[in-house]
């Protein structure tokens, strides 16, 4: 991010902003899935939803950092 920045390339809020969407869109694979799986095995849909958890997570841990 540093060199990013120091390139003057993007800002360390776009770079933020970037890895946040890359980190929801790694989670939503398995929430379709899920949304597949739901009227034919709940269960499998509950497991597919748990799997998305730690990508959402750390998109809302990156989309809420302080910079200041």
């Amino acid at each position: 991010m540093r060199e990013l920045r120091a390139g003057g390339e993007l800002t360390i809020e776009e770079v933020l902003d970037q890895a946040v969407d890359a980190a929801v869109v790694c989670g939503l694979p398995a929430l379709a899935q899920a949304r597949t799986a739901a009227t034919s095995d709940p269960s499998t849909a509950a497991e597919l939803c748990l799997t998305a958890v730690p990508h959402l997570a750390l998109a809302v841990t990156l989309a809420s950092a302080d910079l200041d």
